[in-house]
């Protein structure tokens, strides 16, 4: 399992435990002194800019130090101590983010602020929008205007699933948004380099998590076609010329699914990357 399965998941798939989507809305119950207690999974400024700090840090780590980090948080240190390995969020497959917003409500369409950050695009209307903010919290989004200066949508289950179907047919990665300690706050949909967190995975080696699934071929019926190769992310997929099939190189697999939702042949699955032993720790 994942390092949030060994956190978070007790005993399945971290994203799939309901415990990790619930939050509360506004500030626990006060304490003798009058003021609000500190907010369970609540960020605050100073917290987000030490997140921030912490993940910068983790870039200039040699790979022993990096790798030594790995080992300490996965050994069950809090994840205030752990977060100096980077990581904020997980690759996931549609179907299994179908399932995901089963568990979330609230489920609303927000501008994404990576493609405003690297792009200079602002994303507006319901058409336009590319992530999704669930839970609780998408419920006082009017207190943040800058952010979501261009409102949310709100949208059912079924609504919801339409929509990410629609992202993944134009070739977006789909990956979770974690806020404060364990709680999933949303959902990215992701591409190279518009998207800060494939962009510092790829180019630095942090922030974002591997999926639990690797894709492999089935060659009897793969036909060469070449459709799952531009879909790819993460330069996983190439054709092998000799034998004129699609190859993967699953070390460099992040289990998005992609290239299996898109093969007309039906000739890419996904599969659990805890059963293939050389790559259970690859995350």
């Amino acid at each position: 399992m994942c390092i949030y399965c060994d956190l978070w998941g007790d005993g399945m798939i971290w994203y799939l435990n309901p415990k990790n989507y619930p939050r509360h809305m506004y500030t626990l119950p006060k304490q003798d002194t009058g003021k609000p207690k500190k907010l369970t999974g609540e960020m605050d400024t100073g917290s987000y800019i030490n997140l921030e700090k912490s993940i910068v840090d983790a870039m200039e780590l040699g790979p022993d130090e990096f790798a030594a980090r790995i080992r300490t948080y996965k050994e069950g240190v809090s994840r205030s101590q752990g977060v100096d390995v980077g990581y904020i969020g997980q690759v996931v497959p549609l179907r299994e983010m179908e399932q995901a917003v089963e568990l979330a409500n609230p489920r609303a369409l927000i501008g994404c602020i990576c493609r405003k950050q690297m792009l200079g695009l602002e994303e507006q209307g319901k058409s336009g929008m590319t992530c999704m903010g669930i839970g609780v919290g998408m419920l006082k989004w009017e207190r943040f205007p800058e952010r979501y200066k261009h409102g949310v949508h709100f949208l059912s289950v079924e609504e919801s699933k339409n929509w990410l179907r629609e992202m993944d047919k134009r070739g977006f990665v789909h990956t979770f948004m974690i806020f404060g300690n364990r709680f999933i706050g949303g959902i990215c949909n992701c591409d190279y380099p518009a998207c800060d967190a494939i962009m510092w995975r790829l180019d630095f080696g942090v922030n974002l998590l591997k999926g639990h699934y690797v894709a492999v071929v089935d060659y009897d019926l793969c036909n060469g076609c070449g459709t799952c190769v531009a879909r790819c992310q993460f330069g996983a997929i190439k054709m092998n010329v000799t034998i004129d099939k699609t190859n993967i190189d699953q070390m460099r697999c992040f289990g998005c699914g992609l290239c299996e939702t898109t093969c007309p042949q039906e000739a890419i699955s996904l599969l659990d990357r805890t059963k293939i032993p050389a790559l259970s720790e690859v995350w």
